[in-house]
């Protein structure tokens, strides 16, 4: 009989501790961009990585102050690899640079490097403005082929 009332007690305490628990409503979508970065030709033997950048909205290429507009960008790579950015809505510059030094000790010390008068990065791509539009809850796709030739 004791076996019965503690099965009891121990399915009563599970329905109550489930019937208080709250769900959220739902998870927000996520938008960003998403596409391909590739290279043909040789690598260049100065280059260390390449990586996919994204300037802040709103403002104009100038390849010597990219530092200053920085708002994201993708893990340095050094092969063709998939990429995702997650991005509010908005209409942004993408480019793609070379970078000239180890990328874990760029990403590792990022803010030093945009303190300096100059990154140790190369552009590799023109900018591709205006065609790269986010939008709420939506993934853009963008491809990017950077050739060594």
């Amino acid at each position: 009989m004791m076996v019965y009332r503690t099965k009891w007690i121990a399915l009563i305490t599970m329905a109550v501790v489930m019937m208080s628990c709250e769900s959220p409503d739902s998870l927000k979508p996520v938008s960003g961009l998403e596409g391909e970065l590739s290279f043909t030709g040789s690598w260049p033997d100065s280059l260390k990585a390449a990586a996919l950048v994204i300037l802040s909205p709103g403002v104009m290429y100038d390849e010597d102050n990219i530092g200053n507009y920085l708002l994201s960008y993708t893990n340095p790579i050094h092969q063709t690899s998939d990429f995702f950015v997650q991005l509010p809505p908005g209409s942004y510059i993408g480019v793609v640079v070379g970078l000239l030094v180890d990328p874990g000790l760029f990403v590792a010390n990022l803010d030093y490097y945009l303190e300096q008068p100059e990154l140790p990065i190369i552009p590799l791509s023109e900018p591709i403005q205006g065609s790269m539009l986010i939008r709420e809850g939506e993934i853009s796709t963008k491809n990017w082929t950077v050739d060594f030739n």
